[in-house]
């Protein structure tokens, strides 16, 4: 299920940094404590455990300025907007979580994000597309991809083309189904393909990757790099619905991997 929000403010401009991503995952995380903070507090520290994995089984997307209106990027790392209001949307595969967040919206007409207040206009139910085995999708914030070999203390991060990143890509969407569901994926089919808009990446001359950092200007800051463009993937529908609405590829719950169905 996916919700979206309407936030209102009554600055005169809008100023929020670039990196807001750590921002928006703790707001969501005091939400869903309004309603109950021993499952808030479940989630973030454990999660839905499947082995020595663990998966938040929810994503978000950027923050959209109201009334078509853009972000203008300032050179101190903060952006800002002359919109009066923005959106975000929310999604998870689990219901339960979709619910805390909602009841606790009803407990908090105002939130916080960084050192700006919001009022929340309005909180609405999504329609689900219609999904299948072979979609298109637009990124509506970047996917991330990456191994990490032992005694290594970065992770690599994987790109289309590169050899490992459909085996990534397909045992994260294998795990996520089955901390969703709470049993192995016992489908037939198990291949995924997956195919980059080849017009996309020409008209941005190869550049379809994006730098994020996390938790900027503090000890355990973060920088992540994940794809940032249209794709068309071929999985089974079972898995493609937990990608759509759980996020695809890995640190969904900061705000990676979510994406829209392509209007044809």
């Amino acid at each position: 299920m996916r919700i979206a929000l309407e936030l209102s403010h009554r600055n005169r401009y809008l100023t929020l940094p670039v990196n807001v991503n750590h921002l928006i995952s703790s707001l969501i995380y005091h939400i869903v404590s309004n309603s109950s903070s021993e499952y808030a507090e479940r989630l973030h520290e454990q999660g839905y455990r499947l082995d020595k994995r663990t998966f938040k089984l929810f994503t978000f997307s950027p923050l959209f300025p109201g009334g078509h209106r853009r972000w203008k990027m300032n050179r101190d790392g903060t952006m800002t907007t002359d919109a009066r209001s923005v959106s975000i949307m929310i999604s998870s595969g689990k219901a339960e979580f979709i619910e805390h967040l909602v009841v606790g919206l009803l407990h908090q007409p105002f939130v916080q994000i960084g050192r700006q207040r919001f009022r929340v206009e309005t909180v609405k139910k999504l329609e689900p597309p219609e999904l299948g085995d072979d979609m298109r999708f637009i990124m509506l914030s970047p996917l991330v991809c990456s191994t990490k070999l032992n005694g290594e203390k970065y992770p690599k991060f994987l790109f289309p083309g590169d050899e490992e990143f459909k085996r990534v890509l397909l045992e994260n969407l294998l795990g996520k189904y089955e901390a969703l569901c709470g049993q192995s994926y016992e489908g037939e089919n198990t291949e995924l393909r997956v195919k980059v808009s080849e017009e996309y990446v020409e008209r941005k001359h190869g550049k379809i990757t994006k730098l994020v950092t996390l938790k900027e200007g503090l000890p355990d800051e973060t920088k992540i790099r994940g794809m940032l463009a249209p794709f068309r993937l071929r999985v089974s529908q079972s898995l493609m619905e937990v990608g759509y609405y759980c996020g695809f590829g890995g640190l969904n719950a900061q705000g990676f991997g979510m994406v829209k169905v392509e209007n044809r």
